[in-house]
């Protein structure tokens, strides 16, 4: 069975989840999330680098790869699964507990640092950026006087 590709949510060969040149973060609320993504396109990004999911859409989305995976894919995810530091899974976690997770296009750092300081002003948090070799966590920026 071949793996569909979207590219809008690559996948490791072990065919998990991987945003690769993504900047993602999650975003409790809902309405705030959505506010989020009108700041995004009213800033001149592409609407179809942008990418509101919903926790159930989230998960669902988790358990398709999972599901199409080939018996090799499954003999490296499970490898992956103890060794894995990118950090994705508190993503699923997220989605587990009912928040929002926005995945927005980065093309280069000035791109990377205008993103995650836009999803902080929707209260954004656990950002990272996936590059195509690692994953960098996004600290959240301090408050003046802190």
């Amino acid at each position: 069975m071949t793996q569909a590709h979207d590219p809008k949510f690559p996948q490791t060969p072990s065919g998990a989840l991987y945003p690769k040149d993504y900047v993602v973060g999650v975003i409790d609320d809902l309405q705030e999330a959505r506010q989020a993504v009108q700041a995004f396109e009213e800033a001149g990004y592409d609407a179809n680098e942008i990418r509101l999911m919903g926790g159930q859409e989230a998960l669902e989305k988790v358990q398709q790869l999972d599901e199409e995976k080939n018996w090799l894919q499954r003999v490296l995810s499970s490898f992956q699964d103890t060794t894995d530091e990118t950090g994705v899974h508190i993503y699923q976690l997220a989605a587990q507990q009912g928040k929002q997770i926005l995945h927005v296009r980065a093309n280069s750092d000035e791109d990377v640092n205008r993103i995650s300081a836009l999803m902080m002003r929707y209260h954004a948090h656990t950002i990272k950026f996936f590059s195509p070799w690692s994953v960098a966590d996004i600290p959240p920026q301090s408050l003046p006087g802190h």
